[in-house]
């Protein structure tokens, strides 16, 4: 007896029809480019929690996906606004966020070779260039990650089982992590993924620009082979979160090669600086990490999510993650490689698009203008606050992130009323900061993350910052 399957045609037809896929793109488009540099009051709608739970309920009864998309782009937070300051959230460069459509459109997954023919060629000559930006040998190996933190944990991965092999040979069988203070989350995270054990982390103090202090390097490896560790990790960091801080790269390298230790840089916020002739000096001897991360969805501007991980020698990166998989990967050897033996993904979306699309078109000298510009608008904000009678920066910017609080407010309830600052601007919708906590103090925090913003723009924002400041006096 002939069975036939019961299935609605019509639906088929209508998400495939090539007219409304048209439609939907150039209504998509628009809405997008309003995104990217449209114009707008607020940087984000007041009573916005409320907001969302409105939305939510409201949207049940909608079936137009542009007209939830308008509404959701209205509501949300405006990356593009030029008084946003808070996160390290790049509002993007249009042409590598419009790419995003055909990228998803391909779906090119680049684990394999065979998958993804053209984007795998594209991928290796980017980070081929990334390789000669950062002064990376060309047997150096990368891969682009969906973050920093899975940079971190690629590197450390490549790290761990290369001084086991090493502590086989002594008698060693635990790695330890030596990190300045400031070092991102991430990297403590990843030691905990890797098995290593959170007593495997050893912090550095920060000296007085919040740099890790070469001074103390010493005392953690000290302490580190007091608790039995015979093999290191020792982790720099090129633009910290909290304060955009750059480690003295080259110092911390001869302190590495002094303990036979694996010297991975963290350079996720800050390697996009090796763009900019004028504050390239920051990375300087970043290529001779034996690892570094990269996120170009940070300061080169791209779209969530770009980062990149290297490990200079090749080999070291391959070796823990190549796998016996033949319904996927050849044993034959091909012009290109099947990248899903060098990332911890298997499913590796074609990210490289984007950033090779802008290098291609505008070339790197891109990211010089960019960079800088960004750089020097936060440098404008430390001399407001530096003349400031209410306000007093808490450090000369490394790059494009400064830290400052009131002058007057440094008791127990500092934290308190730093916070509720930052609310309360944040809530008015005129300007956006972010806070972090340095001395034990909450503080006020500001990342230009918009090569659109201006002087005048940071100025405004400070402004509007001590004056409510002096209101909440009143």
């Amino acid at each position: 007896m002939k069975r036939t399957l019961a299935i609605d045609e019509d639906v088929i037809e209508e998400l495939w029809d090539r007219g409304a896929a048209r439609k939907v793109a150039q209504q998509f488009a628009e809405i997008a480019v309003d995104a990217l540099i449209g114009k707008g009051s607020a940087v984000r709608q007041p009573r916005s929690a409320t907001i969302a739970s409105h939305f939510l309920r409201e949207a049940a009864r909608s079936r137009s996906a542009p007209r939830l998309l308008r509404q959701i782009r209205r509501l949300s937070l405006r990356l593009a606004h030029p008084r946003y300051l808070a996160q390290q959230v790049a509002a993007p460069i249009p042409m590598a966020a419009l790419i995003e459509s055909v990228v998803a459109a391909m779906n090119q997954s680049l684990a394999v070779w065979e998958m993804s023919p053209i984007a795998t060629a594209i991928d290796r000559q980017l980070m081929a260039r990334f390789k000669r930006l950062f002064g990376y040998p060309r047997e150096a190996e990368g891969t682009l990650v969906p973050g920093g933190a899975f940079g971190n944990l690629t590197a450390l991965l490549a790290a761990r089982e290369t001084l086991r092999l090493r502590g086989r040979r002594i008698g060693a069988s635990r790695v330890a992590v030596i990190v300045g203070a400031q070092a991102h989350y991430s990297v403590a995270r990843a030691a905990a993924i890797l098995g290593m054990g959170s007593d495997a982390v050893f912090r550095v103090p920060v000296d007085h620009e919040y740099r890790t202090d070469i001074a103390r390097v010493p005392e953690a490896f000290v302490r580190a082979r007091r608790a039995g560790f015979r093999t290191f990790v020792l982790v720099g960091s090129a633009g910290s979160t909290p304060t955009g801080s750059f480690d003295e790269i080259e110092a911390l390298r001869r302190e590495a090669t002094r303990e036979g230790a694996w010297f991975h840089v963290d350079a996720a916020h800050g390697a996009a600086l090796a763009f900019s002739r004028r504050l390239r000096v920051r990375v300087k001897g970043v290529g001779s990490a034996d690892s570094m991360t990269f996120d170009p969805h940070k300061m080169m501007f791209m779209p969530l999510s770009a980062a990149g991980v290297l490990v200079r020698d090749g080999s070291l990166l391959a070796r823990p993650l190549a796998e016996r998989a033949p319904y996927l990967f050849a044993a034959e050897r091909r012009p290109w490689p099947d990248i899903g033996q060098l990332t911890i993904a298997c499913s590796q979306r074609f990210d490289a698009l984007k950033i090779w699309l802008v290098w291609q078109i505008h070339g790197a000298r891109v990211w010089d203008a960019l960079v800088t510009h960004t750089c020097a608008v936060c440098a404008a904000a430390f001399r407001y606050c530096a003349e400031s009678r209410i306000l007093e920066p808490l450090h000369e910017p490394h790059s494009n992130i400064l830290c400052f609080r009131l002058r007057d407010q440094r008791g127990k309830d500092s934290s308190r009323i730093h916070w509720k600052l930052k609310e309360e601007l944040n809530e008015s919708g005129y300007g956006y900061i972010s806070s972090t906590v340095l001395d034990g103090c909450r503080v006020l925090r500001l990342a230009v993350m918009n090569p659109r913003t201006q002087v005048g723009d940071v100025e405004d924002v400070l402004k509007r910052v001590e004056r409510i400041a002096r209101a909440r006096r009143t």
